[in-house]
């Protein structure tokens, strides 16, 4: 472009080159500013203002294509598109800024607009027309067109002066090379048309330059713009614009007077524009001057008013405001603070709030506090500004602290802390304080009632636990001890003497317990029927100590409705460091636990066993849940066989569990822990099933088996026997005569109606239904008439001696002889020796079953030992018998 312009220089007549340089580099400053436009916020913007160096690219293209031989015509053609171009340049340029800042301006920015364009015209309309301004013998539509250009660019140049007014800080830089651009754009152009007019060739040769600048000035605006700051929340205030914006005005009106000025010295006399638009300058500088002081009173007024109004709420609201220096020194504080300290209020002003306070808020203070800066400007000392942005306010949360009163007394106030350093119109620390004194010692009755159990006057379990928790923390320091008393009989006691009574009970042994203990020692009920003691000393005296306490928990107590006698199990827990209150809790528990399982009246100490055992419970307790279903439980089966016939003729089932890492469990182990986790039914339902798939499955040699399976106790209460036995008969086809279930005189004997109906049912089924254990426990002859058997079970404990004592031996010899007489059938347990088994069939028993005879065996190797003997089992050894 610059090279096109130079050429055009060196030869006129290659001056259509110079034109098509200029509309070259219109072309690219539009390209330009659509393209990069198009990146920042403003799109519609730069985009809008990209369109409108096309249009007098298109009046220079139109003007060498039609070639008029008029200078004037040549004029006209070129500023018919161009004219329109600045019109869009002008509402692009005014449409950068926001429109909230525009608006803001009001009436001043009015002036202002006024102002620029009528000093605009003055030096553009010199430039278009020339210092004579004599343009009568001008055609009217081209002075229209002249008119026109003239305002067109002095409104261009207006709104970039005024762009530049009421811009941004930030991107003021980006307003002064677009009005920089303008001015060298409407000079140029000016120019030219000036040195057509007059044919001045060497001027066009310059206006081209300038032409060329002004567009590449344009796109490099676009290029500066850093865009409007998002995270801005700076709301314009009406009235105020830039420092820059508010030298401009006058600034405008100094270059139109020195315009005049210049051209009355160079002996041309002023046109009537000139001196018009000389006197509007003068007359607008002063009406912008007025609207300035007056916005700027109608600010004054408007800010005392806020300062009044925000000052009467500060005095009037119930927290204090506190300002602190970097030193934090107090420089001032609110009037409410002087409604909770009195007259010692205003002593603090001055004073290091660290120096003030109490003792014991010092440290805490100190790590809430932000830590002091130097600052390079004297701190502060009045209150803080209504107007402070909250966007600078850094919450440092709420802290409690104490200030003495003008009577000495500590008052509390509650502190929320705000560092407003980094604002310019703060500049230091606040504190919003409130009167918590009040608040405080409620807090304090109330945490008493917290910690405190009503009953015994003790502290409950959340006193305990606070207890607990500093203990712990101090657990290397000294040997202390956890002991947990709970106590045994209440329930039986609330049945006998009446729950009113039971409660006079337990605070007569918390009562007891404070007695017993030292007075450093902690008592407090745990809830219930439980107390825990907190001691210090070795192991000896926490097992003197809770001999002590035992010894006490059971002595009679005499209530209105006669004595009540409790006693209770003792579990001591060590404080040991690494220990939480949780785990230290538990231990004790287990300790308790441990003490139950020995007996009534006893103490246990927590150990490392205690902890095993109970662990390996949980483990059973979490891997017994779906242990069937990965193929962990089995059944074994025991053969018995017929001492009259001489062979096989039933099995018992006996569920086991093999565990992949403990190996086998015992079933009265897992049964039991099943029958505390609700996992019983689910375990004696897998097996029922697998019984009578077994025997259904076993072929037939002389006479179908049996199967026996022994019913617990805690299953036969759920009420669902009936079901599951009838689903595992219709599952697995095996005939109801075939299944025996094994029952306890506990389990028949219940005072559950449902049980018994069960039984019953079952009966009605063609189900057999065994007595389990008879003999042991709390098994009667009576048992033999009264329950819904046909099977007895003789328990091994008779057995075990039936060989070598009488006694035993007519025991059992009576037992069968009423079972025949009764029409049940006799099965003796535990056989394990040849003597014992001569003795059974020496009285007529009629089954044995034992180590003699079988051990457990699976279920596979069943049909191989009944194809071996087809159903026989030894049958010259029973002879011999």
């Amino acid at each position: 472009m610059a090279v096109a312009c130079a050429v055009a220089v060196g030869d006129p007549a290659l001056r259509l080159v110079g034109d098509l340089g200029v509309v070259l580099a219109g072309l690219i400053a539009s390209a330009v500013l659509w393209i990069v436009g198009g990146r920042r916020s403003q799109r519609r913007n730069w985009r809008l203002l990209a369109v409108a160096p096309l249009l007098p690219a298109a009046g220079t293209v139109l003007s060498a294509a039609l070639d008029p031989a008029d200078a004037l015509e040549l004029v006209v053609l070129r500023w018919v598109p161009t004219v329109p171009g600045y019109v869009l340049a002008v509402v692009a340029i005014l449409s950068l800024v926001d429109r909230q800042r525009l608006r803001s301006g009001g009436l001043r920015l009015a002036v202002e607009l006024c102002l620029f364009l009528t000093a605009c015209v003055v030096a553009v309309q010199l430039l278009v027309i020339g210092p004579s301004g004599s343009w009568t013998h001008l055609a009217l539509a081209e002075q229209l067109v002249l008119g026109a250009a003239v305002v067109a660019t002095s409104a261009t140049m207006a709104a970039a002066l005024t762009l530049l007014g009421v811009i941004e800080v930030r991107r003021q830089r980006m307003a002064l090379v677009l009005l920089t651009g303008a001015v060298l754009l409407t000079t140029g152009r000016g120019l030219a048309t000036r040195a057509l007019l007059t044919d001045m060739a060497g001027a066009v040769d310059l206006s081209r330059f300038l032409v060329a600048a002004g567009l590449g000035l344009l796109a490099a605006a676009v290029l500066v713009d850093p865009g409007p700051d998002p995270d801005s929340t700076t709301v314009p205030v009406p009235g105020r614009s830039t420092a820059l914006g508010q030298l401009l005005p006058h600034f405008a009106m100094v270059v139109a007077l020195v315009i005049i000025g210049f051209v009355a010295a160079a002996g041309y006399t002023p046109t009537l524009v000139s001196v018009v638009g000389g006197s509007v300058c003068i007359l607008l500088t002063a009406v912008h001057r007025w609207v300035t002081v007056r916005d700027a009173g109608r600010m004054a007024l408007r800010l005392r008013r806020s300062e009044a109004y925000f000052r009467s709420l500060v005095r009037s609201s119930g927290d204090a405001i506190v300002i602190l220096d970097d030193a934090l020194r107090i420089t001032w504080a609110s009037p409410a603070l002087d409604r909770a300290l009195g007259t010692a209020a205003a002593d603090l002003v001055g004073r290091p709030l660290l120096d003030v306070v109490h003792p014991e808020d010092v440290a805490p203070l100190t790590g809430a506090l932000p830590v002091a800066a130097p600052r390079t400007e004297a701190p502060r000392t009045e209150a803080p500004r209504a107007e402070t942005p909250d966007a600078h306010v850094d919450h440092a949360g709420l802290l409690l602290l104490r200030l003495q009163d003008a009577a000495g007394v500590w008052r509390y106030l509650e502190a929320g802390i705000s560092d407003l350093r980094d604002d310019p119109d703060v500049g230091a620390v606040v504190l919003h304080c409130r009167d918590m004194t009040e608040r405080h010692a409620r807090e304090l009755a109330l945490q008493g009632i917290a910690y405190t159990d009503p009953m015994t006057g003790l502290p409950n379990r959340a006193g305990v636990l606070k207890t607990l928790e500093a203990e712990l923390a101090q657990a290397g320091s000294g040997a202390s001890t956890l002991l947990l008393i709970a106590l045994d009989g209440l329930a039986s006691a609330r049945e006998n003497a009446g729950r009113e009574n039971v409660t006079r009970v337990v605070a007569e042994i918390g009562r007891r317990l404070r007695a017993t203990v030292r007075g450093e020692d902690t008592v407090a009920r745990m809830g219930g029927g439980a107390f825990a003691v907190l001691t210090d000393g070795a192991d000896a005296d926490a097992d003197r100590l809770a001999a002590r306490c035992l010894s006490v928990v059971e002595q009679p107590i005499m209530t209105p409705n006669g004595l009540v006698e409790l006693t209770a199990g003792v579990g001591l827990a060590p404080l040991e460091p690494g220990v939480g209150v949780d785990e230290l809790l538990a231990r004790a528990d287990l300790a308790v636990r441990a003490a139950h399982a020995r007996g009534e009246g006893c103490v246990a100490r927590y150990s490392p066993a205690i902890g095993e055992a109970a662990a390996r419970q949980e483990r059973l307790r979490t891997d017994l849940q779906g242990a069937s279903a990965r193929g962990e439980m089995f059944l074994l089966t025991q053969p018995i066989v017929s001492l009259s016939e001489e062979r096989i003729t039933g099995l018992e089932a006996q569920l086991h569990w093999r565990h992949p890492d403990l190996g086998e469990i015992a079933p009265a182990e897992f049964l039991a822990l099943a029958e505390r986790n609700g996992l019983l039914a689910d375990v004696v339902r897998w097996a029922l099933a697998e019984a009578t798939s077994v025997a259904a499955a076993l072929p037939a040699y002389g006479a179908p088996l049996r199967i026996g399976f022994k019913v617990p106790a805690g299953y036969a209460a759920t009420g669902t026997l009936v079901a599951d036995v009838e689903h595992a008969l219709t599952t697995s086809g095996l005939a109801p005569e075939r299944l025996v279930l094994q029952v306890t005189s506990e389990t028949a004997t219940t005072g559950d109606d449902r049980t018994g109906l069960d039984i019953t049912s079952l009966r009605l089924m063609g189900v057999h239904v065994a007595l389990d254990g008879f003999g042991s426990g709390s098994s009667a002859l009576a048992h033999l008439t009264q329950l819904p058997i046909d099977i007895v079970r003789l328990d091994r404990s008779l057995i075990t001696r039936i060989d070598r004592d009488p006694q035993s031996r007519a025991l059992c010899e009576s037992i069968a002889g009423i079972a025949r007489a009764l029409g049940l059938d006799v099965v003796a347990e535990g056989v394990e020796t040849p003597a014992q088994l001569a003795a059974l069939a020496g009285f007529g028993c009629g089954f044995a079953q034992g180590f003699l005879i079988s051990r457990p065996i699976p279920p596979a190797q069943v049909e191989p030992l009944l194809a071996a003997g087809a159903g026989a089992l030894l049958p010259s050894f029973v002879s011999r018998v």
